[in-house]
């Protein structure tokens, strides 16, 4: 089988990155690898570079790591053995939490018409679980599944939150495990991978402490409380969702062979 591994990055990955991107463990079965670290300023597309690159190679697995994650050295070999035993399963991801440690990054009930719908699904600390979505911190993603995909195999949201005066480009991850969804096949969060988020801002890796399985195994949402914090509380149907309006905007992908 032959491994793809890709490498978004805006240009500085963490040193913690790179120390334990050289202590990882080539899965067994696997016969060759090859490597693309994708640099730029619009992840989408760097992502979209990456999985024409592995399809063009002939991959059977792509592997993507973001640059600020701090990887155990066996995640490729349990990510990989997980996707490889269940053929209807296109894409398998590691347990992370968000840079300021407040919410694992995996969701079920995730709609791409109304991003706040969605909640955090129960896991406990070692069985791969089936989800709507993982984000894209430590994936292994089948490439045939991909293949079956329309282009861009990668499309995106823009965030724009207008009383804070703040935009942001999001939800690619979840945009893609929707998109392979679609077409018949699964996603799988697998908690025994742990991988840790370094936030540049702060200098802090997150989460400091894993919670316990009794706390994660149970479907939670967060909420806003009134003095402007928020926290992560049993899952609760009936609440309302944030308003949202969507506008749609074209986006044209420019691709240039400069090689020569």
């Amino acid at each position: 089988m032959k491994l793809f591994l890709g490498i978004p990055t805006a240009g500085s990955p963490a040193a913690g990155f790179l120390e334990s991107l050289a202590r990882m463990e080539v899965p067994d079965g696997i016969r060759q690898v090859a490597r693309l670290t994708c640099s730029g300023n619009f992840v989408p597309a760097q992502r979209e570079l990456i999985a024409h690159r592995a399809l063009a190679w002939g991959a059977d697995i792509l592997a993507m790591i973001d640059d600020d994650m701090i990887l155990p050295s066996g995640a490729l070999v349990e990510l990989c053995a997980t996707l490889i035993a269940d053929p209807r399963c296109a894409m398998v991801g590691a347990l992370y939490y968000s840079r300021d440690g407040f919410r694992p990054m995996a969701v079920d009930g995730w709609k791409s018409e109304a991003t706040a719908s969605g909640w955090i699904p129960a896991f406990d600390d070692r069985t791969p679980v089936c989800v709507d979505g993982v984000g894209f911190g430590c994936v292994a993603i089948r490439v045939a599944a991909m293949a079956s995909l329309p282009r861009p195999i990668f499309r995106t949201q823009v965030y724009v939150e207008e009383a804070a005066a703040r935009v942001r480009i999001c939800n690619e991850d979840y945009l893609f495990c929707a998109s392979l969804r679609a077409i018949g096949y699964g996603i799988l969060l697998h908690p025994g991978v742990r991988c840790g988020h370094y936030d540049r801002a702060t200098g802090r890796t997150v989460p400091e402490e894993w919670p316990a399985p009794e706390v994660t195994n149970a479907k939670r949402m967060a909420v806003r409380l009134p003095d402007g914090t928020a926290e992560l509380v049993p899952l609760e149907q009936r609440v309302a969702t944030v308003r949202e309006r969507h506008v749609t905007a074209s986006l044209e992908y420019i691709f240039v062979d400069d090689a020569g």
